[in-house]
């Protein structure tokens, strides 16, 4: 890393990082992984055991998976090779790359509103509770924010490859990325040119390629998942729609059906199968949609804060602590959203807003829970830092639109 960075960065890091390590040792310091958090360890083990990229979800037995996106286990797998079940390697790990977060997110601030904005941002995502919930655990979400940052980064430099690279990372880390590389495409068409646009979609897709040749050979199916169908069976199936939420269709008795239950052997059909289910369900009542979208907008924005509950206890959020600090949450986001409005008119700030956007419009479709709002939050840290910037105006120099003619 340049010394300059470093010189600029380097406290801010610490900070970051000395508040996630204050977290898991007095918040979250008995954390035992459950659901997402365990079978990202379970795939690592594997991998570190010799077992390639392997899980017992959904079935019984150990079996070539890709049901979980590659790139975090993959990441992961060295630790368990070393450490074993120690656990701390990888809470670790995930403190670093929340702290990293933190500087980068700042970083992106200061191109946009100057030294002020990227400070002030960087200690924003640094302490925000919602954030250290997700960095002291074995969740994608830190490693999935690195990625978006350094896209956007790439994409405001009109470095196309780069850019492509991080997106493509980012489809093998988070299964609902792939409107974001529509977005950055739009972007560098609209104010560079076309054809940088073309080179950044064909990056991501270059990256993603290897691992989808993968799973048409080894599991049956060119999508980069197999968990597309749970989530939208769980969210929009007859079964889920007469709960009136999202219901899960290994663990509950509701999907207890004998052909879906042996689909199960072959993660492929079986989500097509859950798919339909979903369909279906959508198709015989149009408007839970909506109902949907109203729950969900509940749960984004800490309206009904029991929604949530459920989940943060899945993914191993302290509860008491959640509730003391909920106010902090109401707080950041108005004065973030009061920040990004205030920059409105800066272009920079449209990309960034329309990419997470896009994240946020999936969740209220699909599913709301907390570590999910992850780039929403980010984004909301990015504001609070532009509203205490002096100045409405581009921190250091951003990419110009290029004139049609050059290459």
């Amino acid at each position: 890393m340049p010394a300059g960075l470093v010189r600029r960065w380097g406290g801010l890091f610490l900070v970051a990082l000395a508040a996630r390590l204050l977290y898991w040792a007095f918040v979250t310091p008995d954390w035992v992984p459950r659901s997402d958090a365990h079978q990202y360890l379970e795939i690592a083990g594997n991998i570190a055991g010799g077992e390639g990229y392997a899980s017992r979800f959904p079935q019984f037995e150990v079996h070539a998976s890709a049901f979980r996106p590659p790139l975090y286990p993959a990441l992961l797998a060295p630790l368990e090779w070393a450490f074993g079940a120690a656990l701390w390697p990888e809470r670790l790990l995930n403190a670093l790359l929340g702290a990293a977060v933190a500087v980068l997110a700042g970083i992106l601030a200061a191109r946009v509103g100057g030294r002020r904005a990227g400070v002030v941002t960087a200690l924003a995502a640094g302490v925000y509770p919602p954030l250290l919930a997700n960095d002291v655990v074995t969740l994608s979400e830190p490693l999935g924010l690195i990625l978006v940052l350094l896209a956007l980064l790439g994409t405001l430099d009109d470095r196309p490859v780069p850019a492509g690279i991080a997106v493509g990372l980012l489809f093998l880390t988070r299964p609902n990325a792939y409107l974001l590389v529509v977005v950055l495409a739009v972007w560098l068409a609209l104010r560079v040119h076309w054809r940088r646009a073309l080179l950044l979609g064909g990056t991501a897709l270059l990256v993603l390629t290897p691992w989808v040749v993968r799973n048409v050979v080894q599991v049956g199916t060119w999508r980069p998942t197999t968990s597309d169908g749970l989530t939208l069976a769980g969210v929009y199936s007859p079964q889920a729609q007469a709960r009136g939420q999202f219901v899960d269709p290994v663990s509950d008795d509701a999907f207890d059906d004998s052909e879906l239950r042996l689909a199960q052997f072959d993660e492929s059909a079986w989500s097509g199968r859950l798919t339909k289910l979903a369909v279906e369900g959508v198709g015989d009542d149009p408007g839970y949609v909506f109902h949907m979208l109203e729950r969900n907008t509940a749960s984004l924005l800490e309206l009904r804060p029991s929604y949530n509950e459920p989940a943060e206890r899945l993914d191993g959020r302290n509860l008491p602590f959640r509730d003391r600090t909920l106010p902090v949450f109401y707080v950041v986001t108005v004065l973030g959203i009061a920040g990004l409005v205030r920059y409105r008119r800066v272009p920079p700030v449209w990309l960034v807003t329309a990419s997470v956007a896009q994240f946020v419009l999936l969740s209220l479709v699909l599913v709301s829970s907390p570590r999910l709002r992850a780039p929403f939050d980010l984004l909301c840290c990015i504001g609070v830092g532009l509203l205490a910037s002096p100045r409405v105006a581009p921190g250091t120099p951003i990419a110009e639109p290029r004139p049609q003619t050059a290459e």
